[in-house]
């Protein structure tokens, strides 16, 4: 028990300490001025009582036009477009952390509100795969979000995705709950805790909707409709917000919003093809190998109901409503915990046998880092790469030629790859610059 909890906390620490590093500055400031309109809304609602954002839509009639920290925005009021819970504690959190107005918010005073949500994610996988696996693989799944480069550069924004996403763990963890006590008080907290979350993006109504869809697989319909109902039930405040502040602008929105463009196949088809960390691409084998490690565990609905269901929700929401805009890569970052915690689960089952599963995972993840890491410092080496694509492919031999030789090398080949991946986790956070 003591082994996992001080593990556990240092993976916790170490998940902070990366995150924690170049803050401030990595993402780099304009890669998305979402953090300023979700911190305005906040501090506006807050202070004078009206939303007051930044928006480029001509929907808005009230609105000036602003030079702030080198960057054009259009000022608009009241700000429609989105609920105002993840604004408002957003906002909150600057004004405490010093910030006097709007006028006053800078990167260094917002940023440490996603660091204290990043490491409360790390947190919640830790909880929710303890509770539906074992330890082992909470161990796993942790330390993956930890450190991987995508997972952690990306929950540095103050985006409402880094909001949502330990949020939506924590329901999943409390319906887990609930299905081994039958105690109701966990399904209703898990249904508050939803509709709570929809008023901090529309979009998030889809965390009602796989609460509810799990409760229906294990043929618990009348908590389904409970969570359901709680979750609309929370969600109608946003319409009565919307009607206070300007019926005609909130409906108008909304119409803008149900007809986004670029709302395709390419959409979907770039999530391979083009792999957005914020508004630059960037090419991280963990997050490909998920996908794979994902359709694997997909073959057992039954084991992996708590990662297949809600995965399967936001990537039916992802085809529905969320546009192939250009640089807009957080829209993905709810995908990562599933896709994550299936990696795990491979992880903990394949690593103790030879298979070319493993030597797919390998080549991937290997090659991935090295493209992210050692090209980064000395350049592209044709012997260093080939050289990794021989190592990293021995346990094919273990599969071919069975011996005690053989699997002792596949099993030294496995143990040091796991700790050299690791590293090159954390010198590839260090070595991005986007």
């Amino acid at each position: 028990m003591k082994y996992y909890f001080f593990a556990l906390v240092f993976i916790i620490l170490v998940g902070f300490w990366l995150r924690f590093a170049n803050l401030s500055t990595i993402p780099r400031h304009g890669a998305t001025f979402d953090e300023f309109a979700w911190t305005w809304q906040g501090i506006n609602l807050i202070q004078k009582s009206i939303p007051i954002s930044w928006s480029p839509h001509p929907q808005y009639m009230q609105k000036q036009h602003l030079i702030y920290q080198g960057a054009a925005f259009w000022i608009v009021k009241p700000y429609l477009e989105h609920p105002p819970l993840f604004g408002l504690v957003s906002g909150a959190f600057a004004l405490l952390n010093g910030v006097s107005d709007m006028y006053h918010v800078t990167l260094e005073k917002i940023r440490p509100l996603s660091l204290i949500l990043g490491t409360f994610s790390i947190f919640m996988i830790f909880v929710l795969c303890k509770e539906f696996y074992d330890k082992k693989t909470a161990l796993i799944a942790s330390l993956l979000y930890a450190t991987i480069p995508t997972i952690v550069i990306g929950s540095r924004l103050v985006q409402n995705e880094n909001f949502m996403i330990p949020f939506w763990l924590l329901s999943l963890y409390l319906v887990s709950i609930y299905l081994k006590t039958g105690k109701k008080i966990w399904v209703i907290l898990a249904g508050v805790i939803a509709g709570l979350l929809s008023l901090a993006k529309v979009p998030w109504l889809i965390v009602g909707l796989s609460l509810s869809m799990v409760l229906i697989n294990k043929r618990k319909w009348k908590d389904a409709f409970l969570v359901g109902g709680l979750t609309v039930l929370i969600f109608s405040f946003f319409i009565f917000y919307g009607i206070y502040y300007d019926k005609e602008l909130f409906f108008s929105l909304w119409r803008l919003q149900l007809s986004r463009y670029d709302i395709s196949f390419s959409g979907i088809f770039s999530i391979f093809t083009n792999p957005l960390l914020v508004d630059w691409g960037y090419l991280d084998g963990w997050i490909l190998f998920g996908w794979f490690s994902m359709f694997l565990a997909l073959k057992n609905l039954k084991k992996n109901v708590l990662i297949i269901i809600p995965f399967i929700a936001y990537f039916i929401l992802f085809a529905f409503a969320i546009p192939n805009e250009p640089g807009h890569g957080w829209y993905r970052y709810p995908f990562y915990p599933f896709l994550i915690i299936s990696t795990a689960l491979f992880i903990k089952e394949e690593f103790v046998k030879p298979s070319l599963s493993l030597v797919l995972f390998f080549l991937v993840v290997g090659l991935s880092l090295m493209a992210n890491t050692w090209e980064q410092a000395f350049g592209f080496s044709y012997p260093i790469y080939r050289a990794s694509i021989i190592v990293w492919s021995l346990p094919i031999l273990s599969l071919l030629l069975p011996s005690k030789k053989t699997i002792f090398l596949t099993k030294t080949v496995v143990i040091l790859s796991a700790i050299c991946f690791i590293i090159l986790n954390i010198f590839a956070v260090f070595s991005y610059h986007g």
